[in-house]
């Protein structure tokens, strides 16, 4: 089969390998579709590249299942890369993600990939694989899981911090809560896709303050909940000091390092801050639910590329000139 794989200094190589072999439990799953996530972009930039086949968000059709699976042949199924040992509190909540025995299954931008069957979550029939790949992976699924958590609401104003894949999902699930979105991002490419998904105004951090502006836009008060979807230390900064007393905050992905100051930025004004990594079971079938109910997804998926261009395709992702970045097969 033809998989890719980060070939260091900012390279994909396709190549041809084994196709996987499914192991007890596991499903072999033909990829149809799968799309570039902005933390895959350490291996691609690396100097010796990283593991492969790259790639961790993709839906495909069940080629072979345990009979115990309940999945058919030819089903379409999102692939959820993280398992656990399927019988502790984590697991056992559809949390496997926090689970000791956790483990990791790379692989989408392949033509073919197993994983344990407890990672295949069933897409209903009415749902094309483009948009499952969102609904059903961190673009959508890693932003409405921190944002179900907050108890997002149509009085709420949210400040959104970064708006790669993560904030414009972000951006996409507030849109359909009727919240007030605020964006802050420096490219100018995505404060314009921010914008067209429902931002109210995109500020450019490197133009102006964007803490004072955030608060003049809010007569004084602060955004009711800030949205960190960035890995720069500084948007934590940001986040804390626009948020309003009593306000909401998520840190959102991931982040390697970052200074705070806890007594002004936080402690006083009594905020209730949250960390959120990835998504959960249950958050997929809610996430269904609120695609039936009107979810918008149009506008994420800016690029579509076949399997044999993801090097251009990583290209254009690395660029920032783009939302999310389909391979299809």
């Amino acid at each position: 089969m033809k998989a890719a794989f980060y070939a260091g200094d900012s390279r994909i190589e396709l190549r041809d390998v084994p196709t996987p072999t499914a192991g007890p439990g596991d499903v072999l799953v033909r990829i149809r579709a799968s799309v570039i996530c902005g933390s895959e972009l350490h291996d691609y930039h690396a100097a010796h590249g990283g593991k492969g086949p790259a790639g961790h968000e993709g839906v495909g059709q069940v080629v072979s299942a345990p009979a115990t699976a309940g999945l058919a042949q030819g089903q379409l199924v999102a692939v959820q890369v993280l398992s656990g040992c399927g019988n502790c509190e984590h697991c056992l909540s559809g949390d496997p993600e926090h689970c000791a025995a956790m483990r990791f299954h790379g692989g989408t931008h392949a033509e073919y990939m197993a994983v344990p069957a407890m990672c295949c979550r069933p897409v209903p029939a009415d749902i094309p694989a483009d948009l499952a790949v969102l609904l059903g992976g961190d673009a959508i699924g890693t932003p409405y899981h921190a944002l179900s958590r907050l108890g997002i609401s149509a009085a709420d104003t949210a400040a959104v911090f970064g708006c790669g894949p993560i904030g414009l999902g972000c951006i996409a699930v507030l849109r359909f809560y009727a919240a007030r979105i605020l964006a802050v991002e420096p490219v100018a490419y995505r404060r314009e896709l921010a914008r067209q998904l429902g931002a109210e105004i995109a500020l450019d951090p490197a133009a102006e303050d964007v803490v004072p502006r955030i608060r003049e836009l809010t007569g004084g008060r602060g955004a009711s909940v800030t949205l960190d979807c960035s890995p720069e230390a500084e948007t934590v900064t940001m986040a804390l000091e626009s948020a309003a007393i009593h306000g909401r905050v998520a840190l959102i992905g991931e982040k390697p390092a970052a200074g705070i100051r806890p007594s002004p930025q936080f402690i006083r004004k009594e905020l209730t801050v949250y960390g959120s990594w990835y998504f959960t079971g249950p958050d997929y079938f809610q996430i269904l639910d609120l695609y039936r109910r009107g979810l918008d997804l149009t506008g994420l998926i800016t690029h579509r590329f076949p399997l044999e261009e993801a090097d251009r395709a990583f290209a254009i992702f690395a660029s920032r000139r783009s939302g999310k970045v389909l391979l299809v097969q």
